[in-house]
């Protein structure tokens, strides 16, 4: 499957409430990415899970993990209101069948949720396959696809109602009304300062939010009521040259040049940049002693010695 695949979906879909983790976000992205109009209802998507692993960068989970992550999915509702003022319920995945002796999952689309991803007319938001697994977030994930709405619009400026993020994002439960986060300052924290953590420099796009204060009489702060977003589409930067990448893994992270050409030659420029970022953020903060050893284990290489 080709890394720089774009994912469409209409953006009732973007906008719909759900619940839903990392790996059961990554699986359906690998689904969407090969649906076609021309599909018949009944076609079963093959999802290759070293292949997810591969684009994500990640090593590969456990089998348990992703059957109890299909499980999960089988039973997700999302909740959405359509365009001519319906009120929508369903699931999206109908079945997954691990084939034996392979990586490859077969999944099958729930009939409710596949006009969402073919039927687009006009109303569309597209997502960078690579882009969107590589988030580690789940809230990352939703507010990624979020933006996309907008980073091809001329007012690329938009303001959401903090419940109705809230919502949308599961933060608060609508069946429940619990909030997980009902502080402004949990929610920035744990959820949007972790997007923009990682869509910023690691998708096509960065932005930054500021909150928007409601009236309150009397005198005590302020409740926030909406938060403002703005968007900045960034066309995908030229990957670097192979000399210079290989120059900067033997260089800046201190792997052999035969380590380097066995990155190089088994992961794509995307994947090794995104490692390499994080391995400098590690290495700056401490956490990381022996840079060439640790650069050398998350790329899977056999090395000599401890790393912490």
């Amino acid at each position: 499957m080709n890394k720089g695949i774009e994912i469409w979906q209409d953006n009732a879909l973007t906008l719909a409430r759900y619940e839903m983790s990392e790996t059961e976000k990554n699986l359906l992205y690998m689904v969407v990415a090969q649906v076609k109009p021309e599909d018949s209802e009944s076609k079963r998507y093959q999802v290759s899970v070293n292949q997810m692993a591969e684009i994500n960068g990640s090593a590969r989970l456990k089998a348990d993990a992703y059957r109890q992550a299909t499980r999960k999915l089988i039973t997700r509702v999302f909740e959405t209101t359509l365009s001519d003022g319906d009120f929508l319920q369903a699931a999206f995945i109908t079945s997954a069948r691990y084939k034996k002796g392979t990586d490859i999952i077969e999944i099958g689309l729930s009939p409710e949720v596949r006009p969402f991803y073919v039927d687009l007319n006009k109303k569309f938001t597209k997502m960078q396959l690579a882009a969107a697994i590589s988030l580690n977030s789940a809230y990352a994930k939703r507010v990624y696809e979020l933006l996309c709405m907008y980073k091809n619009m001329k007012d690329k400026t938009f303001k959401r109602n903090l419940v109705e993020l809230k919502t949308m994002l599961w933060v608060i439960d609508p069946k429940t009304g619990k909030d997980s986060y009902p502080s402004w300052t949990w929610f920035q924290r744990n959820v949007l300062d972790i997007a923009v953590k990682e869509i910023n420099g690691h998708t096509d796009i960065t932005f930054n939010y500021k909150p928007i204060y409601g009236n309150r009489p009397g005198r005590g702060r302020k409740p926030v009521v909406e938060v403002e977003f703005a968007v900045f589409y960034q066309a995908k930067p030229e990957p670097a040259p192979l000399p210079d990448l290989h120059e900067r893994l033997v260089k800046l992270f201190r792997l052999r040049p035969d380590q380097a050409d066995t990155i190089l030659a088994t992961h794509s420029t995307e994947v090794i940049n995104r490692q390499l970022y994080d391995i400098q953020a590690k290495t700056v903060d401490g956490k990381v002693k022996n840079v060439g050893s640790y650069t050398a284990k998350v790329f899977g290489l056999e090395t000599k010695g401890k790393e912490k």
